[in-house]
């Protein structure tokens, strides 16, 4: 059992480390004279987003949420307002850098949801081996959704456009969450479909990510900044 929750922690942890480096190395030293973001805080919501990630999912099994679709859905609206409730201080309110927060914020909360679920179905199956790749797609797809749908929510603090931004990120993380249930289900009883969501739920994620993180942002971070007053010349393209 210690290594098998070893290897939820290392599936759950890792993706998520793997994608705050890739996320935000072109917007901080050295790619960057002045970084765009504060590291200190930026991982200090990072470990914020582990604890609620963890909370979240131990109310999850304790209230059942996933033996019910409609739970499921309430469960990514209420991940997303605890992004919301976290970021929705003063201090990040109309600021550039909070997009950023609200990416580790994200992160950090996938971390702790797809250790525990990580956990969970390594324990019900017989073999890693043959599940080695299903566990390896739960794990990413929650880094690439969270990842995104946080820093939809940073850009929403960022912008003073707090529900509606979080409303444009509850519904991904409403279909994830749909998906997720599905593949939820005995394997046994839906055969193909089973995979076949989790195919979907790595599309959809992996598709949030790309255009939020890679598409978007940049825009997004010179957009802010003018709404401050401020112009950099170093925003990667």
């Amino acid at each position: 059992m210690d290594w098998i929750f070893g290897l939820a922690m290392l599936l759950g942890i890792g993706p998520a480390l793997i994608l705050m480096y890739l996320g935000v190395r072109n917007y901080t030293y050295p790619k960057v004279e002045q970084p765009f973001f504060s590291d200190p805080t930026f991982f200090i919501m990072l470990v914020v987003g582990m604890i609620a990630g963890s909370v979240l999912f131990f109310a999850m099994r304790v209230l059942g949420f996933s033996t019910n679709i409609v739970y499921m859905v309430l469960m990514a609206v209420i991940e997303v307002m605890a992004m919301v409730v976290v970021m929705n201080l003063k201090r990040f309110r109309g600021k550039s850098d909070s997009i950023f927060y609200g990416y580790a914020l994200g992160l950090g909360m996938s971390c702790g949801l797809a250790t525990g679920i990580v956990f969970l179905v390594a324990s019900a199956i017989e073999t890693i081996d043959a599940s080695a790749v299903v566990l390896v797609i739960l794990s990413v797809s929650f880094s690439l959704m969270l990842g995104a749908v946080g820093t939809t929510v940073g850009e929403g603090i960022a912008r003073h456009r707090v529900m509606e931004f979080a409303l444009q990120a509850a519904i991904p993380a409403i279909i994830f969450n749909i998906l997720l249930y599905v593949a939820f289900q005995d394997p046994a009883s839906f055969g193909v479909l089973y995979y076949v969501c989790l195919a979907v739920m790595l599309v959809v994620s992996a598709y949030m990510f790309y255009r939020t993180m890679s598409q978007r942002l940049p825009q997004i971070v010179r957009e802010v900044l003018k709404m401050e007053g401020k112009r950099r010349d170093d925003i990667p393209r």
